[in-house]
C-alpha cells in the first residue's frame, strides 16, 4: 500500500485526487488549512463541514487531527507555512508520494497581499522539501504548477511548450515560477524525485469561480427557478485550454508513477475553446430565454490573455496519457451536478 500525502486536500483538485487515491488503495494523509471548510470532503466526515478544537485529536502536542469515516484517510490541519508542524508530520508519516497542491492560487489577492502569496507558495514549498531532505525520506513529489507562469509569453499565440520562457506578470505567477525552480533545485542538488505539472484550465464537478462552472451553475439555478433569467459575464472573447478534472487526476496519478524526475509536463488538452462557446453550450441546456450582459466591470480581469493553450505532446510521449473528453460532455455533467445538488438539498439562492 502506497503512503500518499496530499496538501490542499480540500481544494477542487485535492478532493478529486483523494478519491483517486482511495481507488488505488493508498494510505492517505490529507492536509487541510486550519479553520477551512471540509465542503468538498464531507463524504469522509459524515456531512460535517467545520470542526471546533474540542472535536479535534492530538497530534504531536497539537489539536490538529480530524477523524475520517474512511480508515485509510487521516486529516490533519496544517498551514504549509508552519515549518515545525510540517516537519513533524512528514517525519511521522514518511510518505512514498507527496502531491503538493496547496497554494494561494489567485491573481488579484497576489497583488493585494504579495507577501502572503510568496510565503505560501515559495516558503510553503520549501517546507515540504526540507523535511524530505533532512530526514532522507525517499518520496516522489508532484508539484502543482500553472500556465499563469507564462505571462507575456502567451503573445506567441500558439500552443505553449514546456521549454518556452516564463514571463509572469503578477506575484502569483512569479511565486509559482520560484516554486518550480525550487523543485528542480532539490532534485539536482539533493536527489529528491520531483515532477512539475503545469495545470492549464481544469474544470468539472464542484468547481467554483471559473467560467465553465459559473455559467452552468447559473443556468441550473435559472432552470430551477432559483434565479432571474439573466447572466452577467466578463470578456467572452479569449480562448482557453480546458481539461476535465477526472481526466486530470488520472494524469496526476500517472505522473507519480511514470513522470521523469526533474521534468516539467503540461497538463492540458491542446485544444482551444472560446469562452463564448462555453456560455453557448451552457445556455443550450435549458429552453428558457436568458439575457446575457457582457463585459460587466466586476467580471473583467486586469490582465486577460487572448489565447492560452498548451502543447501536451510531452505528456503523451513520456507518460502515455492524453486528454480526450470533449468539453461539451464535461459541461453537461457539471450542469447535472448542480441540478442534483440544488434539488436534493432543496436549496434557494
Amino acid at each position: 500500500m502506497k503512503k500518499v500525502m496530499i496538501t490542499g486536500s480540500n481544494g477542487f483538485v485535492g478532493s478529486h485526487l483523494i478519491k483517486k487515491c482511495i481507488r488505488e488503495e493508498c494510505e492517505i494523509l490529507a492536509l487541510i488549512r486550519p479553520k477551512s471548510s471540509f465542503k468538498n470532503l464531507i463524504s469522509f466526515t459524515d456531512g460535517k463541514e467545520y470542526f471546533s478544537d474540542s472535536e479535534k485529536e492530538n497530534f504531536k502536542g497539537e489539536l490538529v487531527k480530524i477523524q475520517s469515516n474512511n480508515r485509510d484517510i487521516t486529516f490533519i490541519e496544517c498551514d504549509i507555512k508552519n515549518a515545525v508542524l510540517m516537519d513533524k508530520i512528514i517525519q511521522e508519516f514518511v510518505p512514498d508520494i507527496v502531491f503538493h497542491l496547496a497554494a494561494q492560487p489567485y491573481i488579484v489577492p497576489s497583488w493585494e497581499d504579495p507577501r502572503d502569496t510568496i510565503e505560501t507558495n515559495v516558503i510553503g514549498t520549501i517546507n515540504i522539501f526540507e523535511p524530505l531532505k533532512i530526514n532522507r525520506i525517499n518520496a516522489k513529489v508532484i508539484l502543482a504548477c500553472t500556465a499563469a507562469e507564462f505571462g507575456e509569453t502567451t503573445k506567441l499565440n500558439r500552443p505553449l511548450k514546456e521549454e518556452d520562457p516564463l514571463k509572469a506578470t503578477h506575484p502569483y505567477g512569479i511565486s509559482k515560477i520560484a516554486a518550480e525552480l525550487l523543485s528542480r533545485q532539490y532534485f539536482l542538488n539533493f536527489g529528491i524525485e520531483t515532477v512539475n505539472l503545469r495545470f492549464f484550465n481544469l474544470t468539472g464537478d464542484n468547481r467554483e469561480n471559473d467560467a465553465p462552472s459559473d455559467f452552468v451553475r447559473k443556468v441550473a439555478e435559472i432552470e430551477l427557478g432559483l434565479n432571474k433569467p439573466e447572466i452577467e459575464v466578463g470578456n467572452l472573447n479569449p480562448y482557453r485550454d480546458f481539461t476535465d478534472i477526472n481526466e486530470a487526476v488520472e494524469i496526476i496519478w500517472q505522473a507519480a508513477l511514470k513522470g521523469v524526475a526533474g521534468e516539467t509536463y503540461h497538463l492540458c488538452s491542446g485544444r482551444k475553446t472560446q469562452i463564448r462557446e462555453l456560455l453557448n453550450i451552457a445556455l443550450s441546456f435549458t429552453k428558457k430565454e436568458i439575457k446575457v450582459v457582457e463585459n460587466v466591470t466586476n467580471k473583467l480581469r486586469k490582465t486577460d490573455e487572448d489565447v492560452l493553450v498548451g502543447d501536451n505532446s510531452k505528456l503523451q510521449k513520456e507518460l502515455g496519457v492524453n486528454v480526450l473528453k470533449p468539453i461539451e460532455i464535461t459541461l453537461r455533467e457539471m450542469y447535472n451536478y448542480w441540478i442534483d445538488y440544488y434539488t436534493e438539498n432543496n436549496l434557494q439562492c
